[in-house]
């Protein structure tokens, strides 16, 4: 994005973060409302959102000139949006976890990573997603037809 556009939008996100956290701390507790609260996730979703709002006026105003030679943003957006698209379509047939690699891996590259990393990425963040939601969580991932799943 431009500059000015990071601006914008960073602006634009920290108000609307203030008005969005303004209205989830006004909502009402009830007897029954938890530790959390009624507002309680409102309220992180808000503090988020002026977190992104933040780092997108740092960005604006710390980066310099972006290199002439990227693609312009619009073909970027297809691009991931392609890589999505083919993420869903594997999951039927290689399973939910060598389908979540191959995305981690692709958006990686996409995104210019090279070498060993992009495959310790793409098995680190496979690992930790099955370990997370199987191991811990005991919510088993779809095989895939590939390894007799479905």
């Amino acid at each position: 994005m431009s500059r000015a556009a990071d601006l914008g939008l960073g602006l634009g996100a920290i108000a609307l973060a203030g008005g969005y956290g303004a209205m989830a701390a006004a909502i009402p507790k009830s007897l029954l409302s938890d530790a959390v609260g009624p507002g309680g996730v409102p309220l992180v979703i808000a503090g988020l959102m002026g977190l992104a709002g933040t780092g997108l006026l740092l960005r604006a105003t710390l980066a310099g000139r972006t290199d002439a030679r990227e693609p312009p943003d619009h073909v970027r957006a297809a691009g991931l949006l392609g890589l999505l698209v083919v993420y869903v379509a594997a999951i039927p047939h290689v399973g939910y976890p060598i389908a979540i690699g191959a995305l981690a891996a692709a958006v990686a590259w996409f995104a210019g990573a090279r070498g060993w990393s992009v495959a310790a990425f793409a098995v680190g963040l496979a690992l930790l997603f099955w370990g997370g939601f199987v191991l811990l969580l005991g919510i088993p991932f779809p095989a895939g037809r590939l390894f007799g799943g479905y």
